[in-house]
């Protein structure tokens, strides 16, 4: 036999109940998260001395959310720091619940433990507010001094049961103690609230497999600079919004 547990995240109406099947759990993943933000950092080279606006209007600054400073025939570029997608969690409105599935394990063809074994059985371990977690604060953005542009690009999601990346099916049950679920909070550039940037158990960060079922047409450039002597260590400098 194989164990795992996993993660869904939705309004308390859509969980199901104590034994579900898959295809229970599917669904109610998928109407608990369905949007969220691609996001990409790049710091600039300190040599470059073009603006946003500069990037934007040679077409460089794109829609797609490349490297606007990329340059393919020498292999120059930017360092890209960041390139992931944010899911919209919606930690004050949603609940967790926390399965444990059983069966056969099969051959690892995915780093998502449901896909690697023949589900017989799903149990519910606990069911919770996401609000009576516990939270943790964490830095999202960079902390290095130096300039950045950031591109951003909200996206629809279709997004499995969360799971635990580093912990693979396991021959015995899983140990699940509810005080081991924290949320992790950030300040999203020079947002004045704190923006949910994910959920983690026992330390480690819980990952939603997501799937872009369409992206908006357009996305936004951000130009900003870190420097840790000043005032307000995230300065932003200009913003630009594409088609």
């Amino acid at each position: 036999m194989a164990f795992a547990i996993i993660f869904v995240l939705a309004a308390e109406a859509d969980l199901p109940g104590e034994n579900p099947d898959w295809d229970a759990l599917l669904t109610a993943q998928h109407k608990g998260i369905s949007g969220g933000v691609a996001l990409r950092i790049f710091k600039i080279p300190k040599a470059e001395v073009k603006t946003l606006d500069d990037l934007v209007s040679e077409g460089l600054a794109a829609l797609a959310g490349a490297d606007p400073l990329a340059d393919v025939a020498n292999g120059a570029g930017s360092d890209r720091i960041c390139d992931a997608t944010v899911p919209h969690l919606e930690p004050r409105s949603r609940w967790l619940a926390v399965y444990e599935l059983s069966g056969a394990a099969t051959a690892a063809g995915s780093s998502h433990p449901a896909l690697q074994m023949e589900i017989d059985a799903c149990r519910c371990l606990d069911r919770f507010p996401l609000r009576e977690a516990a939270n943790e604060t964490c830095w999202f953005y960079p902390t290095d001094n130096g300039r950045y542009l950031c591109w951003e690009n909200q996206r629809q999601l279709e997004c499995l049961p969360g799971f635990l990346p580093d912990q693979p099916v396991e021959a015995e049950p899983v140990s699940y103690d509810r005080q081991d679920v924290h949320v992790l909070w950030s300040l999203m550039a020079d947002d004045q609230a704190l923006t949910c940037v994910g959920l983690t158990y026992q330390g480690r960060r819980i990952e939603w497999s997501t799937t872009p079922t369409k992206s908006e047409n357009w996305a936004t450039w951000t130009s900003f600079e870190v420097d840790t002597m000043a005032d307000e260590a995230y300065q932003e400098i200009s913003t630009l919004t594409v088609f």
